[in-house]
């Protein structure tokens, strides 16, 4: 429930995906038994490549020291991704789990602070995120604003019309803001 305290954004850890695939195979199959094996062999083919995926995230994130690993982005969107890979959340411009609600003076106070405190070297933000506002947090803090996909796939023919590639452009942006 986006309005209370359930984070929505599941899809930044490969390894649900795989449930839902399993989800996704099992309702097909109820309702196509003469298909059934069709849609094992498709999920389990599409598991495979999800974990293929979460390996190559940990590569990708592994040579992140600790004092790197502090996630500050627009909204309240990777919950799962820092659990699932070992970073901490440092707190977003939106202190919510939608990109529409608004700051407040204090709630941009606390997190400058604590973009500092940490040393957070990046605010990661979505495509429809305030430019102006994730302008005005690295004016202030000196950190860069690195733009990545947060909810939604790419046009057909781009990097990220699939999930994984999605997920890989998002974790190659990631890995690059954090490490410069």
């Amino acid at each position: 429930d986006c309005a209370g305290n359930a984070d929505p954004h599941v899809w930044f850890d490969p390894m649900l995906v795989a449930k839902w695939t399993d989800t996704i195979r099992d309702a097909l199959a109820a309702r196509d038994p003469a298909h059934a094996a069709d849609y094992a062999t498709r999920a389990a083919a599409y598991t495979v490549q999800l974990n293929a995926l979460d390996v190559w995230i940990r590569e990708q994130t592994a040579a992140l020291p600790p004092r790197r690993r502090t996630l500050v982005s627009d909204h309240a969107v990777l919950g799962y991704f820092a659990d699932r890979y070992g970073f901490t959340l440092g707190g977003a411009l939106m202190p919510a789990f939608s990109s529409a609600a608004e700051p407040s003076a204090r709630d941009l106070a606390a997190l400058v602070d604590a973009i500092r405190a940490a040393g957070v070297p990046a605010l990661l933000v979505g495509r429809t995120a305030s430019p102006a506002l994730a302008k005005r947090i690295a004016d202030e803090t000196g950190i860069r604003v690195a733009t990545f996909d947060d909810g939604a796939l790419g046009a057909p023919g781009s990097p990220t019309d699939t999930y994984l590639g999605f997920m890989r452009q998002n974790v190659t942006t990631l890995v690059r803001a954090l490490q410069e």
